[in-house]
């Protein structure tokens, strides 16, 4: 029998992720869209439960930008 060895991969299967890679996992499931399947609704919950939830980034937030639609009569 052979055996591979994948980068990241121990000899008991579990995924080791750096820092970033870990905080990109945790963006990306927190804006994933919910799926459709009523049963896999809490999935992402569920991950974000166990990863963490993603850090705020820091700084100044975007400004808001007031615009005149009432042009094209939405108000």
């Amino acid at each position: 029998m052979t055996s591979r060895v994948y980068k990241g991969v121990s000899a008991n299967l579990q995924l080791t992720f750096t820092n970033q890679e870990l905080e990109c996992i945790r963006v990306c499931v927190a804006n994933a869209p919910i799926p459709y399947d009523i049963s896999k609704k809490k999935i992402p919950g569920d991950i974000l439960e166990k990863i963490g939830k993603p850090t705020p980034p820091k700084g100044e937030s975007l400004p808001l930008i007031e615009c005149d639609l009432t042009k094209y009569e939405i108000n």
